[in-house]
């Protein structure tokens, strides 16, 4: 979190810098203007047109779940963030998502919200310039208070910690301190609890089968389609309900495996990597499940996305359909004529004025983000209704006059019409179905599997009431999701479990990536490979529910006092760069203790570097302590590359040799030695008898430096050494020329 506040931006926006000669309120009243004039920079990519420094609220604006309101302030009664610590807040929030241009603000904003509660009741102030660490860890007891479950707190402790780091590094501080956070994080709990958090995480087995049945049932409804397609996609691979937004209609990629047989991969938008990966599905028998969902989606999807093409390639132009009169874009339309281009309905009751003003105007100009260019040209239209010019309307059998007939001086035309229509009706990203990431390829609607028309997916208890709005939309929003799969408390929003008969029946969306990454636990793959599988950095191991039962059974199939483990096992640690314990690769002994083992470029060792430095110096192929792992192509090509390095050194000291050089005798054996030991080692893992994942040990010299020391000062003799070699006797030097020809062929 602090390093993110120093991550070096890649824009061109010119960073806040101090002036040394001035104090903590002038830095701050600069770091406030600062921010004001950086803002509008932000604009399209981190933020819409529509923001407004003074707004209270900048979620619709693009910086999500970003209010200025206070800790303790609810949906029933709301209380907004005071000034002039809203100043400083929305400064940093310009700092962190224009500047920096990280993707969410929510975990600052909390800590801001906690830091401005222990300014206030310490110091009576609102003033940032006079924040302490008693102010700071004040701030830590109101997080802990506030946010009682997981890591929350924890996680908005260090977010304030990064935000005074950032205030001494800008001079926004009368007096200087360093503070680190006390907030810790939360182990994850007794036996007890894991077990009632495998129960809250994993999904119920009932609802698996029961999508599983309505799935293959002739399906119709567009909303039933769209619901257990999306379930179907998020249990064939680890992935976020929100990552469905970035699937495009063509995501079916085929490779072949080890045995020459196509396997499917989903082409993915990982959203923590931030990167598109090809996920495998997780087991052949769910490839034709993923064919079905394409198969269903197409059809009903289509129309969408040619019509979201439609939209990206006119953008001047109103969307055409049956009753657009027949005008030209800058030609005067009457409200009939305005009424009949939006699909708004006048009855008799009614003038197409009243109609287009409430069903429309008024709707629109409820909306929160809106573009400039709209406000403009709502304004314009206010200002051209002249109710004192307007004609008094009468109704026969009414006494009182019944409205005023505007004038509206003809502002209204399709060019008009089309820009607060794409205002109301387009999502805020458009034509792109998510928001600005940096470094995101973004995918857009006219590609993306998921996209519907605005009202298309609309569903209730009784009739299927679907109407084609000018609009498109993602079909699988996780709010429509959670109420499909959830169910509400509105008697009439049926969930679909209720609508085929499962009542009680409920699921959660990422429940599903709770259960596949628990299955790959229990299948015996590494943390690093589920990691990679499910789009993730960090955090991978609160996703395994294993129970109990079933981690002491993989213990006791694993641990060498019981069983081997498997040499997959094995070799997957290897090539996955985990760390090897010692019972990894051999029993452990009378009274040892496991350990973390070293691995070297050559393969595995067992020497216990806690107890003394390696006495060999590196010289593994002198070393009985090395182990090779048959299947390691990595470790294999550098045994390779070191035997051509030592066959190089072999020449040139036989011909040294030949010259009668002093030592080349003695440096010829010891290079035949190596070389010999080498080609052996070789020659094993090479061996097609050999299993993969099974460790090939070298043979000891008895060589190390305590003992050539000794040897040297005469405490041993090297026949002693020699004598108790773990070995059989070296070869001769026939035996390495011999080698060298079979090398060379």
């Amino acid at each position: 979190m602090t390093d993110a506040l120093y991550s070096k931006p890649t824009n061109n926006i010119v960073d806040f810098k101090p002036r040394s000669h001035l104090g903590a309120e002038a830095h701050l009243a600069e770091f406030i203007e600062w921010a004001k004039q950086t803002l509008p920079k932000g604009i399209p990519n981190r933020v819409h047109a529509s923001i407004r420094w003074e707004d209270g609220s900048w979620h619709a604006h693009g910086f999500q779940s970003c209010s200025f309101t206070a800790l303790e302030s609810t949906k029933v009664a709301p209380k907004a963030m005071q000034a002039p610590f809203t100043e400083f807040a929305k400064a940093m929030a310009v700092y962190w998502g224009v500047y920096l241009k990280n993707k969410s603000f929510n975990n600052v904003l909390n800590a801001l919200k906690a830091l401005e509660v222990a300014l206030f009741e310490s110091t009576c102030t609102r003033d940032v310039t006079r924040v302490s660490a008693a102010v700071c860890n004040e701030a830590c007891e109101h997080l802990s208070r506030h946010w009682t479950k997981g890591n929350t707190a924890y996680q908005h402790g260090r977010a304030l910690e990064a935000v005074i780091n950032l205030m001494r590094a800008k001079e926004l501080l009368k007096s200087d301190f360093r503070w680190t956070s006390p907030l810790t994080q939360r182990p994850r709990g007794t036996l007890k609890q894991q077990k009632a958090d495998r129960e809250k995480k994993l999904p119920n087995p009932d609802a698996i089968r029961a999508l599983g049945q309505v799935f293959n049932n002739k399906l119709t409804r567009p909303i039933d389609i769209v619901v257990t397609s999306a379930c179907a996609l998020l249990l064939s691979a680890p992935s976020r309900v929100g990552e469905l937004a970035d699937v495009e209609l063509d995501c079916l990629v085929f490779k072949e495996d080890a045995q020459g047989n196509p396997r499917m991969f989903l082409r993915w938008y990982a959203e923590k990597m931030n990167q598109v990966t090809l996920k495998p599905v997780v087991k052949p028998e769910m490839e034709p499940v993923v064919e079905r969902v394409i198969t269903l989606l197409k059809p009903i999807t289509d129309e969408a996305r040619a019509y979201a093409a439609w939209l990206e390639d006119h953008p001047d132009e109103f969307p055409p359909h049956e009753g657009l009169p027949p005008k030209s874009p800058d030609e005067p339309l009457t409200y009939a004529e305005a009424c009949a281009a939006l699909k708004l309905t006048v009855h008799e009751r009614h003038t197409p004025q009243n109609v287009f003003n409430a069903n429309f105007l008024k709707s629109l100009e409820k909306q929160k983000a809106l573009s400039p260019a709209a406000r403009a040209l709502l304004a314009k239209i206010r200002d051209s209704w002249k109710a004192s010019l307007g004609k008094k309307i009468y109704a026969k059998g009414k006494p009182r006059v019944q409205g005023v007939d505007l004038d509206d001086r003809r502002v209204i035309t399709l060019r008009n019409l089309n820009v607060l229509l794409r205002e109301k009706y387009l999502p805020k990203d458009f034509p792109y179905t998510t928001p600005y990431t940096e470094g995101k390829a973004r995918v857009k609607y006219r590609d993306a599997l998921f996209t519907v028309r605005t009202g298309a997916m609309a569903e209730d208890s009784g009739k299927v009431a679907v109407t084609h709005g000018f609009g498109v939309e993602m079909a699988t929003n996780s709010g429509r999701l959670n109420v499909q799969l959830g169910g509400t408390n509105n008697q009439k929003k049926k969930s679909l479990f209720e609508r085929y008969g499962y009542p009680g029946v409920k699921v959660n969306t990422h429940a599903f990536r709770h259960e596949l990454n628990t299955r790959m636990h229990q299948a015996g793959l590494s943390q690093l490979l589920i990691d990679a599988f499910s789009g993730r950095t960090t955090m991978g191991s609160v996703y395994n529910h294993e129970t109990i039962e079933e981690r002491t059974q993989r213990v006791a199939a694993y641990h060498p006092k019981t069983k081997h483990s498997t040499d997959a096992q094995r070799l997957g640690k290897v090539k996955t760069n985990q760390p090897l314990s010692l019972a990894d690769v051999r029993e452990l002994r009378e009274g040892e203790q496991d350990r973390i083992i070293h691995q070297t470029h050559l393969g595995v060792c067992v020497h216990n570097f806690a107890s003394e430095p390696c006495p060999k110096m590196g010289a593994c192929l002198d070393c009985g302590r090395l182990g090779c792992v048959k299947g390691d192509d990595v470790k294999l090509r550098n045994l390779l590359e070191e035997r051509d390095d030592l066959k190089r050194r072999l020449d040139k000291a036989m011909d040294a040799q030949s010259r009668g050089v002093f030592g080349a005798s003695e440096s010829a054996t010891k290079l035949g030695e190596k070389l010999f030991k080498c080609g052996a080692l070789i020659q094993t893992l090479e061996n097609p008898e050999l299993q993969d994942g099974d460790i090939v040990w070298n043979a000891d010299n008895g060589w190390t430096l305590t003992k050539n020391a000794a040897a040297m000062s005469g405490l041993i003799e090297v026949k002693v050494i020699e004598k108790n070699q773990a070995q059989e006797a070296l070869p001769s030097l026939d035996d390495v020329l011999a080698l060298l020809d079979e090398i060379e062929g």
